[in-house]
């Protein structure tokens, strides 16, 4: 592995362990037994850091994007999660200080608002959709489809900003957080979008 290669990856998982706000560059070259020059010369900032971790992280996410089932809108919902899940856990601390990075580093918070944007504008026509489908109740407005996409995140965060460090041997944690995501769009669904639900679980529980 190439010295930058295991500054991104050491740093990583201190910032995971640790948070980002109590690791700096000298302990990530202290951690890897290197010079404080040999990380400044690839990463000159924190902040170039994390940005460059954040990209990576778009990045493995936009590769599981372009497997989504758009002949199946209900059954790619539901099988997201279960690829988002350990991109994730990889980069833990994007959620868990999700808050004070974006307060720490106004180039990374500007980026989030963006890549936030866009994400929503994706997922609202795929609700919009499945409403013309439907599968989700005709009731909903483009408002109150974006404040489910809001407590949507938010719910997600939640579950990982309250993991306890045992939970990471909890063989199920997947799984758990496959169904408390899942759960959450269940009330919004017709009854035709009910009954398609649970033949999609089904489905996604043979692959």
């Amino acid at each position: 592995m190439k010295t930058k290669d295991k500054i991104i990856h050491t740093a990583r998982e201190l910032f995971n362990k640790k948070g980002f706000k109590n690791v700096t560059l000298r302990e990530v070259a202290k951690e890897l037994s290197i010079s404080y020059g040999n990380v400044t010369y690839h990463f000159k900032t924190k902040n170039q850091l994390i940005l460059h971790l954040y990209e990576e992280m778009l990045f493995e996410t936009s590769e599981i994007i372009r497997t989504f089932h758009y002949d199946n809108l209900l059954k790619g919902i539901l099988e997201a999660p279960k690829f988002t899940f350990k991109i994730s856990i990889k980069y833990l601390f994007f959620y868990v200080d999700f808050v004070e990075i974006k307060r720490s580093f106004t180039e990374i918070s500007l980026k989030l608002e963006q890549d936030n944007t866009n994400r929503k504008k994706g997922y609202l026509r795929i609700l919009r959709q499945l409403q013309i489908q439907g599968f989700l109740r005709k009731e909903f407005t483009n408002i109150d489809l974006d404040y489910l996409m809001d407590l949507s995140g938010a719910m997600r965060t939640f579950f990982f900003i309250n993991l306890h460090p045992k939970n990471f041997l909890d063989t199920d944690l997947e799984t758990r957080y496959v169904t408390y995501v899942n759960n959450f769009i269940f009330p919004y669904l017709t009854e035709k979008g009910m009954e398609e639900y649970k033949s999609c679980l089904e489905l996604l529980s043979e692959e």
